[in-house]
């Protein structure tokens, strides 16, 4: 076993590359016909898993990404092996819930999922049908009847989690009307988003950003995560839908040898500001990353309200080096504090 930091603690496995729905607010639509309907080989995934057995620090395995789980017909069997060779990590899936069976459903609250989130975006059926594309008298039927078999055999407060956001469809009222309605079906974890994003620039209908120069990623998942597709292919970000920064491949290589490759750090220097990008370059086109102008402003406002006048050059320079140590230590303490009573409940990506 090795505890070895140059390795993931967050492992997204996308095992297949299709979604059955329609989201206003998803890429989906635009990048649908870029890729083959595939299903990941049991080998390669195998060769993922048997690789994270051997880290000590893998802290969660995410059997998604940009598509939809339960369309992959060997879902269960994964959940089971993953969960058996790294019984440590926290194995979960996003899904939209519109393919359970009543079958599907028992095999997956009897596997070894740790839990299980659903992306329900409205509770009314005009939201909900124009909001994903979706039926919704079969998904809610399909959805309320797994939640009703879970809590016969597992703790609902943590084995199930509905998630949704603010959209072009969803009032005011409505989310009220959300919350309200899975907190009566005896649900307690609950995530609302306020807004969607355009992933990047990738959703045409959403407003998109740009970054002149980034100096990050606003994310928590930013430096911990890899993200794996059903061929192999490591991409950079659950943003990047359209594959544009392929960074090595799984079945030529293992996950330690990507993540720590010459071209991951040329990537995470360009994300960071380290080194110059494109203007094309995914992250300047991104809602979660950080600006160098945001930056650039604070500083000014901070500096403005030292009264720079007053205070000799050189005890003014001590004064914002300290100042800024400081803040950045009460920052990333409060922060590691809080992301530790929250993990559980934090997602990102899917459905």
């Amino acid at each position: 076993m090795k505890r070895n930091l140059n390795f993931p603690k967050y492992v997204s496995i996308q095992t297949t590359s299709f979604c059955n729905a329609r989201c206003v607010f998803c890429p989906n639509e635009e990048t649908r016909n870029l890729f083959p309907v595939r299903i990941m080989d049991r080998g390669l995934f195998h060769k993922i898993i048997d690789e994270c057995s051997e880290y000590e620090n893998i802290e969660r395995i995410i059997l998604y990404l940009n598509n939809e789980p339960l369309t992959d017909p060997h879902l269960v069997e994964r959940i089971n092996y993953a969960k058996e060779k790294v019984p440590w990590a926290s194995v979960h899936i996003l899904s939209n819930g519109s393919l359970l069976t009543d079958d599907l459903s028992d095999n997956l609250i009897n596997s070894r999922l740790d839990w299980i989130g659903f992306s329900i975006h409205g509770v009314t059926k005009k939201t909900f049908e124009a909001a994903m594309g979706l039926d919704y008298d079969s998904t809610f039927q399909r959805v309320l009847r797994f939640i009703d078999r879970a809590k016969e055999k597992r703790n609902s407060k943590d084995f199930i989690m509905i998630t949704f956001l603010r959209h072009a469809y969803l009032t005011l009222e409505e989310k009220e009307a959300a919350i309200k309605f899975w907190s009566d079906k005896g649900i307690e974890r609950i995530s609302y988003f306020d807004g969607p994003i355009s992933r990047a620039g990738n959703v045409k209908n959403l407003p998109k950003v740009r970054h002149r120069k980034t100096q990050g990623c606003s994310t928590i998942w930013a430096t911990e995560m890899i993200h794996i597709v059903e061929n192999g292919d490591v991409v950079f970000c659950c943003m990047d839908w359209r594959r544009e920064v392929v960074l090595g491949n799984i079945n030529k290589q293992d996950i330690h040898e990507v993540w720590n490759s010459q071209l991951y750090d040329v990537m995470r220097d360009r994300r960071d500001g380290r080194r110059e990008s494109g203007e094309s370059f995914i992250c300047k086109r991104c809602e979660a990353a950080i600006s160098s102008v945001q930056q650039v402003e604070v500083m000014n406002a901070f500096t403005e309200k030292l009264k720079v006048g007053s205070y000799p050059k050189r005890c003014l320079s001590k004064f914002i080096l300290l100042s800024c140590i400081f803040a950045c230590a009460l920052f990333y303490s409060s922060y590691f504090w809080l992301f530790k009573k929250l993990r559980g409940k934090l997602i990102l990506g899917g459905s």
